[in-house]
């Protein structure tokens, strides 16, 4: 093995860590998050507390799996075949774990206890559909255009503009193609992650993997730390902007193209960021922990919403600040204990895997 095959496969297990760093700290900003969401009082969500909570649990979470996601993406030597039935998994997966983190309420809905419409929670456009279009959308341009760069640069824009321009399928909000639409643009309030605008950012990915496989030579340090610092200016004069947004939840789950510009500089500081930390700290007991729980970010995904999802119907927005530190503490615990089970005992036997690309 010659020496440049070396440092590749230094340079690869680097990035690898740090992206398990990055999405084992996304899952659990995400957790903390969801308890502030759904358990903490009102009074603590519109808090200063609430307001720095969904910023933690904003740029740094859903955009960071959707990055992390694309890069990988083109690394793969799945056909489009492949991807296309992965990505076909991830979207009933999603629709399947809707009903499930969403079981007892859908239970006392049927018992007549509720009065809310249950096809906003079963058909909830989150994250695992987002993911599974995105995978296959990836793999359709990965087949056209395969390592032409300029394709993909130009589909950025195109995206967003699409957001903007796109016209409702129906007037009537619970018509089929409006559950349909959800999941691809607009504005409803079960629309968490629609496809436009959410596929720039495993879209940014895919574009940097390309990149830093195929066109290395531009990255140079010069140029790393001309970004870094650039990123670094815009964060510092507009952070009240990304705060403000992240905790408007419909401005966040529909940003425009201003809020894309701004989470693009954000990630440059973040896995900067994380690259100083693992390595400096990178045999810490803590980094360990949160990049094991990076390699096994979905079944946590799928366990903390089973668990969240099921009791939060129970004591939604009743909790004060000091129960929901304690509710995620138990949270974080009860679904690491269940992900190393699953996958010390059941991984290997299970014949549907939690092997989603995030």
């Amino acid at each position: 093995m010659n020496k440049s095959t070396v440092d590749s496969s230094i340079k690869t297990k680097e990035r690898n860590r740090t992206a398990d760093l990055a999405k084992g700290l996304a899952i659990v900003f995400m957790v903390q998050v969801h308890v502030i969401e759904l358990f903490a009082e009102q009074e603590i969500f519109k808090s200063a507390v609430g307001k720095i909570s969904l910023f933690v649990g904003g740029p740094s979470c859903a955009p960071v799996f959707m990055a992390v996601m694309g890069y990988f993406v083109y690394l793969s030597k799945k056909s489009w075949a492949e991807n296309s039935k992965r990505g076909l998994t991830l979207i009933i997966g999603g629709l399947i774990l809707n009903i499930g983190l969403n079981l007892h309420l859908l239970i006392r809905i049927y018992n007549g206890e509720l009065d809310i419409n249950p096809w906003h929670y079963v058909f909830g456009a989150d994250i695992l559909p987002l993911a599974g279009l995105s995978v296959i959308a990836l793999a359709f341009l990965k087949k056209i255009f395969n390592k032409n760069l300029i394709p993909y640069i130009v589909a950025i824009p195109l995206i967003l503009f699409l957001s903007h321009l796109l016209p409702d399928l129906s007037n009537n909000p619970e018509s089929p193609l409006t559950y349909i639409q959800a999941f691809f643009y607009g504005r409803v309030e079960w629309s968490y992650f629609p496809f436009f605008p959410w596929f720039i950012y495993p879209l940014a990915g895919f574009i940097f993997s390309i990149i830093s496989k195929e066109y290395s030579y531009f990255l140079n340090s010069k140029l790393k730390i001309t970004v870094i610092i650039i990123s670094g200016i815009i964060i510092l004069f507009t952070l009240e902007y990304g705060l403000n947004i992240s905790h408007d939840l419909q401005s966040y789950y529909h940003h425009n193209e201003v809020f894309v510009l701004w989470v693009f500089a954000f990630l440059v500081i973040w896995i900067f960021c994380l690259n100083f930390l693992l390595q400096k700290a990178g045999n810490n007991i803590l980094w360990k922990y949160l990049t094991w729980l990076g390699k096994n970010v979905t079944a946590v995904y799928v366990f903390q919403w089973l668990v969240i999802g099921n009791i939060a119907t129970s004591v939604y927005k009743t909790q004060s600040l000091i129960h929901s530190v304690i509710w995620f503490i138990g949270i974080m615990s009860v679904v690491s204990i269940f992900v190393y089970l699953y996958d010390k005992y059941l991984a290997e036997k299970l014949t549907i895997k939690f092997s989603f690309p995030l």
